[in-house]
C-alpha cells in the first residue's frame, strides 16, 4: 500500500521502472559498463577515453574547462590528466593568456591512441544500435541530444 492507502508506486519485481530518472540511470550504467569493458581490453578507461575526446580538436583546454566538460571533481581530473601526461598522451603548457594557469593539449601519441579507442567504441556502439530498430535508434539519439543540450 502507498502512503495514502492506495496501491504502491513500486514497480513489480522484474519490471523496469518507467520513471525517467531511473530509466536514464539504468541505461547510463549499462552502456558505461559495456564501453568500459571494451576499453579495458585495450588497457583504457572510460574517463581516460573521455579526456582524450575532450582534448581532440581543441587548441588546449584548461583544467576548469575539462572539469566542466567531463563532469569530474578536480582531484579526479588531476589524477586523470597526470596519467595521460605520464603516458605521453597529453602535455601541459602555460596558458598564454594567464601564466598562472595551465592548458592541457592532446599529443600526437594521444591522437593515435584516441583513433584506436574511437574504433573500439564505434564498433560497440554499432552493436548497441543494431539491437534496436534503426528508426528507434535515431529517435533515441535525437532525444538524448535534445535532453543533454537542454539540461546544461
Amino acid at each position: 500500500m502507498g502512503p495514502a492507502g492506495g496501491a504502491s508506486a513500486e514497480p513489480s519485481v522484474g519490471r523496469a521502472s518507467d520513471d525517467l530518472v531511473e530509466l536514464l540511470t539504468v541505461t547510463q550504467r549499462r552502456v558505461a559498463r559495456g564501453v568500459a569493458a571494451v576499453l579495458a581490453e585495450d588497457g583504457a578507461t572510460l574517463d581516460g577515453y573521455r579526456l582524450l575526446r575532450s582534448l581532440d580538436g581543441a587548441a588546449g583546454r584548461s583544467m576548469g574547462e575539462l572539469a566542466a566538460a567531463l563532469h569530474l571533481p578536480a582531484p579526479t581530473l588531476t589524477r586523470l590528466v597526470d596519467g595521460a601526461v605520464d603516458a605521453a598522451l597529453a602535455y601541459r603548457l602555460p596558458d598564454p593568456r594567464d601564466g598562472r594557469k595551465v592548458v592541457v593539449h592532446l599529443s600526437e601519441v594521444g591522437r593515435v591512441r584516441l583513433a584506436r579507442l574511437e574504433a573500439l567504441v564505434g564498433a560497440h556502439e554499432a552493436v548497441l544500435a543494431s539491437s534496436l530498430d534503426a528508426d528507434l535508434a535515431d529517435a533515441l539519439r535525437r532525444a538524448l541530444v535534445d535532453f543533454a543540450s537542454a539540461s546544461d
